[in-house]
């Protein structure tokens, strides 16, 4: 009779012992999911940044963009162009 009874009472504590085993996995889980969740969040936040700091980053560096913005700043085509006719020397002979 004592066999038995050491057997379903160690079945119990080793229930007991997985249960509450269990309950803690799940605990940790649960905090990592929201976890989780937020940094999805930020995920789609820095996305949402990294496309409107790409689409100015393509406006600004397009020719008209440049063009206009050197004009406004005094820049001008050169209208002639100076050649020169013989090239100079590296030194001078002395």
């Amino acid at each position: 009779m004592k066999r038995p009874r050491l057997l379903i009472s160690l079945i119990l504590l080793v229930i007991l012992a997985l249960s509450i085993v269990r309950i803690t996995i799940e605990n940790s889980i649960s905090t990592a999911g929201t976890e989780l969740l937020k940094l999805q969040a930020n995920v789609e936040v820095y996305k949402k940044s990294n496309a409107i700091l790409q689409e100015k980053y393509l406006e600004d560096s397009s020719l008209t963009k440049i063009a206009s913005s050197a004009a406004d700043k005094g820049f001008v085509p050169a209208k002639n162009q100076v050649y020169l006719s013989t090239p100079l020397p590296l030194a001078l002979k002395q």
